[in-house]
């Protein structure tokens, strides 16, 4: 199995055991050493000595008729060319964020940490979403004893500004990119845009930081980062606010992502709760929805052999 991101690739070799997934040979390789996807995975294949008859790979990228463009990296892949070049049985490629959620009902619930305790409906509908290199998106549902899994580019839906700093921030990206989306403000492939529009609406000269330098100076009092990590956290909450009303999905909302794990406490924030749970006339629906957040690197693996699992049997 394959989780394959705009930053990293994950490959492990899955299995069923006591009716649970099990992941072995789980290796991680950075997708800027190779110029194509089939490069890494021989690389892993390679690296393991593994004989792999079955294959599915979760893609960060809109899966279509058996191939996907990858939406932050131009690896374009294809199941017959994987089959031909690889000597498969069978391969599935499948959205990252499908693997993701599908992954969740595989999960304890001890496996997930709080960020805005609650009620969950147990027959309701799940967010699963967050950002990372992109901001992925899947509703997960259980249907006729099978878990099933929503997916579009739901990262791409309009960013909502709501207060005069963020105005600021959406005019100046917008005359950057002409639209300003909530993945372009809170995942990593954003980050130098906003920071850059930040440094505009500050007066202040950009800087060549990490993420990591940026938070330490947000940590340090510094005005400037730490509103550019809370907004991005706000807009985290707000976006899976929206999503959770337009899908009824009072399960709760399960968050992942690089980005969301390194901005956690931001998303606790009495702004990131209110911005999540504002919603005018409707604010009550989601008084006692839940929000939690994943933190184990190997979900999408897991998910994408259940996933894969579960199409066998069906």
């Amino acid at each position: 199995m394959g989780d394959v991101g705009g930053t990293h690739v994950r490959f492990a070799i899955a299995r069923r055991q006591d009716g649970r997934i099990v992941a072995d040979n789980f290796e991680k390789f950075a997708g800027d050493d190779f110029a194509r996807f089939d490069d890494v995975l021989r690389a892993y294949l390679d690296r393991t000595h593994a004989r792999v008859g079955q294959a599915c790979f979760a893609m960060a990228g809109p899966v279509q008729h058996g191939s996907v463009t990858l939406t932050n990296r131009g690896w374009h892949v294809s199941e017959q060319e994987l089959q031909a070049g690889f000597g498969f049985d069978d391969v599935r490629l499948i959205n990252d964020f499908t693997a993701m959620a599908r992954a969740v009902p595989e999960f304890e619930h001890c496996s997930f940490e709080s960020i805005l305790p609650g009620e969950p409906e147990p027959e309701a509908p799940k967010i699963v979403a967050g950002p990372g290199t992109g901001f992925g998106v899947a509703t997960l549902f259980h249907d006729c004893g099978n878990w099933h899994v929503l997916t579009g580019e739901g990262g791409h839906i309009a960013f909502a500004p709501r207060t005069d700093l963020e105005w600021q921030l959406n005019k100046i990206l917008l005359q950057k990119f002409g639209y300003v989306s909530n993945e372009l403000v809170s995942s990593g492939t954003g980050l130098a845009p906003v920071h850059e529009a930040f440094c505009e609406i500050y007066d202040r000269p950009v800087e060549d930081l990490s993420p990591a330098e940026m938070r330490k100076r947000a940590d340090e009092g510094d005005q400037m980062f730490y509103q550019l990590i809370l907004i991005r956290a706000c807009t985290v909450m707000g976006a899976v606010g929206d999503l959770t009303l337009a899908n009824g999905a009072l399960g709760g909302v399960v968050l992942a992502g690089g980005v969301t794990e390194r901005i956690v406490d931001f998303l606790k924030t009495p702004e990131a709760i209110e911005r999540f749970r504002e919603r005018g006339p409707m604010s009550g629906f989601l008084e006692k929805c839940p929000v939690v957040l994943m933190h184990d690197p190997e979900a999408p693996l897991i998910g994408a052999a259940a996933y894969y699992d579960q199409e066998l049997r069906t």
